[in-house]
C-alpha cells in the first residue's frame, strides 16, 4: 500500500492535532499556542473548501435534475435563480441583497418554522394521551411551560410563572447537565479509542 493511502496517516494527524490542542488548553507554552492557532486557521481554510465542494455538488445534483427534466425540476430552477440573484446582488446591489434577505428569505424561514410548530403540536397531542406516570409528568411540565410563554395565564394565575421557572431551573437544568456530561464522556471515550487505533470508521 502506498504511503498516501496508508490508514496510519489520518490516525497520526488526528493524534498530533488532538494532543497539541489538549496540551495548549492546560499548559501555558507559547509555541504550543502558536501551533494551535495555525491549526485553527487551517481548519477554517479546510472548512471553506468543504463548503465550496458542497456547493459544487449541489449544483451538479440539481443541474442533472434539470437536464433530465425529472419530476419537480422547476424547484431546481428556482434554486439556481435564487442563488444567482443573491450572489450577484451582494456584489452589484447590496441594498437589493438586504431586501431579498429581509423581505423574502426571512418570511419564508418563519413560514417553515410555523409548519414545524404545527407538526410539534400534533406530536404533543399524541404524547398527551396519558397512559403511565411518565406521560403524566411530561404533560404536567409541558402545560406549565406553555402557560409560561402565554402571558394571559400569568395574568390570571400568577403562580404559573413560578412553577414553570422552577421546572426550567431545577429538573430541566439537572437533566440537561446530565446529558451534557454523558455526551462529554462519550466524546472522551471516542477520542481515546481513536488514539489507540480501535476506532477506524472515520477512515473509510
Amino acid at each position: 500500500m502506498s504511503l498516501v493511502r496508508r490508514r496510519e496517516i489520518p490516525l497520526i494527524i488526528f493524534a498530533v492535532t488532538f494532543l497539541i490542542s489538549l496540551l495548549e488548553y492546560y499548559l501555558e507554552v507559547p509555541f504550543l499556542s502558536d501551533i494551535n492557532t495555525e491549526i485553527t486557521n487551517w481548519v477554517l481554510i479546510m472548512s471553506t473548501f468543504a463548503l465550496g465542494t458542497g456547493l459544487i455538488a449541489l449544483c451538479l445534483y440539481h443541474g442533472k435534475i434539470i437536464m433530465q427534466k425529472k419530476n419537480g425540476y422547476f424547484v431546481s430552477i428556482i434554486l439556481f435563480i435564487s442563488m444567482l440573484m443573491l450572489f450577484m446582488s451582494y456584489y452589484v446591489a447590496p441594498n437589493f441583497a438586504d431586501y431579498l434577505y429581509n423581505e423574502i428569505y426571512t418570511p419564508l424561514s418563519i413560514a417553515i418554522i410555523c409548519f414545524t410548530a404545527f407538526y410539534n403540536y400534533t406530536a404533543i397531542y399524541r404524547a398527551f394521551r396519558i397512559r403511565n406516570i411518565d406521560a403524566a409528568v411530561f404533560a404536567f411540565a409541558a402545560i406549565f411551560l406553555m402557560m409560561l410563554y402565554a402571558p394571559i395565564f400569568e395574568t390570571i394565575i400568577p403562580q404559573t410563572a413560578t412553577v414553570a421557572n422552577w421546572i426550567l431551573d431545577v429538573p430541566n437544568m439537572g437533566a440537561s447537565r446530565g446529558v451534557i456530561i454523558g455526551v462529554a464522556l462519550g466524546t472522551i471515550a471516542i477520542a481515546i479509542r481513536i488514539l489507540l487505533g480501535y476506532e477506524r470508521a472515520y477512515m473509510g
